[in-house]
């Protein structure tokens, strides 16, 4: 339950700003003139929220492929309070394990880029 208000929050945030007006500046930009990948994600998220897709693309290449985690994930989470809620906490241990796995490789596969971003940013502090 905690996962889908995270979810639905995300959302409402990106419906509720537009594309230059987020209250959450890039610090990493600010600080230290690296642009990572994850900037411009909120103004892409507005935009793909209200369907503009192309726009979404422009502000940011991996915009889509974030949103959908955010998306496959709330959807995901719907169907499991749904059904735990007609079956009665009937969700087996299987469930909840292909629950984390199609999750995990979900995360990894949609943020792979700014993971990528983290750990070469990490590497270069280290040496």
């Amino acid at each position: 339950m905690a996962f889908l208000l995270v979810l639905l929050l995300v959302i409402l945030y990106s419906f509720i700003f537009k594309t230059n007006n987020h209250p959450i500046p890039a610090l990493l930009t600010q600080l230290t003139g690296l642009v990572p990948p994850s900037k411009g994600l909120s103004a892409a998220f507005s935009q793909i929220v209200r369907f503009n897709f192309a726009e979404a693309q422009l502000l940011n290449s991996h915009a889509m492929r974030v949103f959908s985690f955010f998306f496959v994930q709330l959807i995901m989470r719907l169907g499991i309070v749904l059904v735990t809620i007609k079956f009665q906490n009937l969700i087996g241990l299987k469930v909840i394990l292909a629950d984390i796995m199609i999750s995990l490789l979900l995360f990894i596969y949609c943020f792979y880029p700014l993971i990528e971003f983290t750990f070469k940013v990490l590497l270069q502090l280290i040496q």
